[in-house]
């Protein structure tokens, strides 16, 4: 009984486990050349879809590099479907740094799993590597004690809001420079890196029922016959 429980739930783990992953990067085609305008609320926004891919999300991680503009000035999000994720919220901006950080140029993956929040990432040279997103879902307008003390962890904003999504279908960048006086930077370029779970066929879940009945049965035939010796003893 023991081997065909194990067998039961190795076949649900191949079912439901395995994962592939797909990579998209853009670097043409962008709307101004990829240029975000300078201290303007509406922003740049770049939209591409994706089609032909099967399966559910599992994990989104995006990459992003920009050139020039001044990073603590920036608000930038991500959409697709119902999901919807905080990128940056002018980073460095808090009770004590009301302009945020004053460099220029990002080269970073967003990845909900990264060590560092990328709100804080220090501020001197051009950050690179893996961050958490701002996840800050306030507006960018906000004073730098209310982004401070925004609540992130249950803001709902974070790349795990496209978890059990299709992938198919228009993913949108949008990025703002929200503060004027200076020039906007450059979108270089953006992708996503998508871990897909496949949905399991009708014929898998019907095999896994089969076992199933298969072990109940088989159950309850070896409880019935061990009932019968003890029965046979008294």
């Amino acid at each position: 009984m023991k081997r065909i429980l194990a067998t039961m739930v190795l076949v649900l783990a191949g079912v439901t486990s395995r994962a592939d992953t797909v990579t998209t990067n853009w670097s043409s085609g962008f709307t101004a050349s990829g240029v975000i305008p300078d201290g303007n609320l509406a922003g740049w926004s770049d939209t591409r879809v994706i089609g032909g891919l099967s399966g559910l999300i599992s994990d989104v991680n995006l990459s992003l590099t920009l050139s020039g503009g001044n990073n603590g000035d920036l608000y930038a999000y991500l959409v697709h479907s119902s999901g919807f994720a905080v990128l940056l919220n002018r980073v460095g901006r808090d009770g004590s740094n009301p302009f945020g950080y004053g460099n220029a140029g990002i080269n970073v993956t967003f990845n909900d799993g990264a060590a560092t929040d990328i709100h804080y990432y220090g501020g001197t040279g051009i950050p690179s590597g893996s961050f958490q997103p701002d996840a800050r879902n306030i507006s960018p307008l906000s004073s730098g004690a209310t982004l401070a003390g925004f609540d992130r962890a249950n803001s709902g904003a974070w790349l795990s809001s496209f978890t059990n999504q299709s992938a198919n279908g228009s993913w949108t960048l949008f990025i703002a420079d929200v503060v004027g006086g200076g020039t906007g930077p450059t979108v270089t370029s953006w992708g996503l890196s998508l871990d897909l779970v496949p949905v399991p066929e009708a014929s898998q879940w019907a095999m896994c029922g089969a076992m199933a009945v298969f072990g109940a049965g088989y159950f309850w035939r070896v409880r019935k016959q061990v009932t019968g010796e003890k029965s046979a003893r008294k």
